[in-house]
């Protein structure tokens, strides 16, 4: 193959990937959109609120976290800018925001994946919950305090003034096209360069390498693709790569399962760190704990989930009940 031909073969993936990941983002966009324009977060935000506590956060961090998991992390990220929180509490925040957020958007892609979105779903609350009731007590001294926001100057950021069915299209036609094309340039830049290492050699002995890694909490080689682009990239930029990826190589459900555990718990480490970084989190705590729970939380599931006999390939596997 011409290196016009493999370019044009990776920009051809590129696109065909961005076109699936499009079908499930953009009816996701416009049902968290429309639902932002209802008092339904806000009144969700505000029942939530009394929870707090036990993670040792002021009743207004539910809002971030209602946000964050709903929309998408950047609008969690607005909401916490206003509440200005000491260095511990942010930290503690921030932690169960990467943990569990744009829950609604990347549960759909994990169902466009094929892996059990249902059980990913559960696990993300849940991991983010315990992880921020466990440094919530270790690192916050005076649980509960207040942040210096008040809830009503914070509801700006769950609920919006509807301005009217011309300009809200507008706005939702914006929003839509600004993730769209930033994904489209990523999706066909990366799968440019895979198809370029792939005729030179190199991707192979980089899949090896991340092999000698991820083998260790039950991925298989052929894994390593989607899960190193996970890591990079994210589930929303780097979900056209894992969803091509996992069907070329034809994965099990298993591992599809697998590799979404890992990413849904740790992914897009470098860029989303560092934002909460600048906002003053302690990158450590922001960090490690993140990337131990996600090959603690693989290594269980790798232990419980069962692959089907060969027989039954392609039917979906079950967990297994057994000791």
């Amino acid at each position: 193959m011409t290196l016009w031909r493999t370019v044009r073969a990776g920009a051809w993936h590129g696109v065909r990937a961005f076109l699936k990941l499009m079908m499930v983002v953009g009816p996701v966009y416009t049902v968290v959109t429309v639902l932002r324009y209802t008092p339904v977060l806000a009144a969700f935000a505000s029942a939530t609120a009394p929870l707090m506590r036990h993670f040792g956060l002021p009743g207004e961090a539910a809002m971030a976290l209602i946000l964050g998991n709903t929309v998408n992390l950047y609008a969690g990220i607005g909401a916490i800018t206003a509440l200005n929180l000491p260095t511990a509490q942010l930290t503690v925040l921030s932690v169960m925001l990467l943990l569990s957020h744009s829950q609604v958007l990347e549960t759909a892609i994990f169902f466009q994946m094929g892996a059990k979105w249902w059980l990913l779903w559960a696990v993300r609350l849940l991991v983010s919950f315990l992880a921020g009731a466990g440094l919530g007590r270790l690192l916050v001294h005076g649980a509960g305090a207040a942040g210096t926001a008040a809830a009503a100057d914070l509801a700006r950021f769950v609920r919006l003034d509807f301005p009217g069915f011309g300009p809200a299209l507008g706005d939702w036609a914006l929003g839509l096209w600004s993730t769209a094309y930033k994904m489209l340039l990523v999706l066909v830049g990366v799968f440019t360069g895979l198809e370029l290492a792939r005729r030179y050699g190199l991707l192979e002995k980089m899949l090896e390498r991340v092999h000698r890694v991820t083998r260790w909490f039950g991925l298989t080689r052929a894994a390593g693709l989607p899960w190193l682009g996970g890591n990079v990239f994210g589930i929303v930029f780097g979900g056209g790569l894992i969803v091509e990826s996992t069907r070329e190589h034809r994965l099990s459900p298993r591992q599809v399962t697998l590799v979404a555990t890992f990413l849904a718990l740790s992914h897009g480490l470098f860029e989303d760190t560092a934002i909460f970084v600048v906002l003053g989190a302690n990158l450590f705590w922001i960090t490690v704990p993140r990337i131990v729970l996600a090959v603690l939380v693989t290594w269980i599931l790798s232990r419980i989930l069962r692959e089907r006999p060969p027989a039954a390939a392609g039917a979906v596997e079950e967990v297994d009940g057994e000791n």
